[in-house]
């Protein structure tokens, strides 16, 4: 039986769910984390005819010529030992990303996603022009480090002010997210100079939808908010949240599409608002996004997809 590898953290919860479906279903499932690398586990492979063949190991041994299907979930960073000097342990680290990575990468298997792919659509920047270019609605947006752009932007109204990364580090090293803010023309000075601002045009909403892709298959959920802050931004009070499976309009379904194959994606957790007047704007679309919520909060069958794409199906 081919194996089916998933790589990704111990505590994940959305890959233990889905994991245990596999299992239901007869598969053979390894489960590997990065950070169990050089430390904990070997890598021993050859170059073929067919490319890389040989063995990870760590708890077991894994052929990768048998692999299946690889699901690039939430890897940790590579592991090395704390008593090495610090410019050796960044060489491991590095080298260990670009061998290890670079051999797993290169299995002629279904990805979900491929990290090189996830990679590369994290750029929101990115992400908007593919949007704009796929026939979505995106908010009016600049980008930029020049504080009479912003003025000039933002003019007599607030706008919305939204981190172009993945969040902040927080003193203690742990990652935050960084909440989405109004801000008008005054609260503009020259700190903007310091680096790029993501400014958009503040979108009235009826309510915004988590839209799941996995494959072919589209996974829409409402989400309405009862209160002031998740109006502002849902993840600010997960509490005041309900769901609703709503159906996705055609054209809609058409642009994220042509956004997930320019992209190179196999799945994306997107983003929308919907304006009272039913248009649907596109915010964001997260290529390694958190989903296992609403199969409890909106009865979605997202694990069942997901342990569809990983054995072969969904094409």
């Amino acid at each position: 039986m081919r194996p089916i590898l998933i790589l990704t953290g111990r505590d994940d919860l959305t890959t233990d769910a889905v994991v245990e479906e596999l299992v239901k279903r007869g598969e053979h499932v390894v489960r590997y984390d990065t950070a169990d690398f050089p430390t904990a586990s070997r890598l021993a492979v050859s170059l073929t005819g067919d490319g890389w063949a040989g063995s990870l190991t760590s708890s077991r041994t894994l052929r990768l010529e048998t692999v299946k299907s690889v699901w690039w979930r939430r890897p940790n960073e590579f592991c090395t030992p704390e008593e090495w000097p610090d410019h050796a342990r960044a060489l491991a680290v590095s080298e260990a990303r670009c061998g290890l990575l670079g051999v797993l990468g290169s299995l002629p298997v279904r990805w979900i996603n491929h990290p090189a792919k996830d990679s590369a659509a994290n750029y929101k920047p990115t992400q908007l022009a593919v949007a704009a270019r796929a026939g979505l609605n995106v908010p009016r947006s600049v980008i930029t480090s020049d504080p009479e752009h912003a003025r000039a932007f933002i003019g007599d109204d607030q706008v919305v002010y939204k981190g172009l990364g993945g969040g902040v580090i927080g003193p203690g090293g742990e990652r935050r997210f960084l909440p989405v803010v109004l801000v008008s023309a005054d609260q503009v000075d020259d700190g903007v100079s310091g680096t790029t601002h993501l400014f958009q045009e503040r979108v009235d909403k009826a309510y915004e939808v988590r839209l799941t892709v996995i494959g072919e298959r589209m996974f829409p959920v409402a989400i309405h908010a009862g209160s002031e802050a998740a109006r502002l931004d849902w993840r600010a009070d997960y509490q005041s949240l309900t769901y609703e499976v709503i159906p996705i309009p055609p054209e809609v379904k058409q642009g994220i599409r042509r956004l997930m194959n320019e992209l190179g994606l196999f799945f994306g957790a997107l983003d929308f608002a919907v304006t009272p007047d039913g248009r649907w704007v596109f915010f964001e679309v997260n290529p390694n996004g958190q989903w296992h919520w609403l199969t409890v909060k909106a009865d979605v069958p997202l694990v069942d997809a997901m342990a569809d794409a990983l054995q072969g199906d969904n094409e």
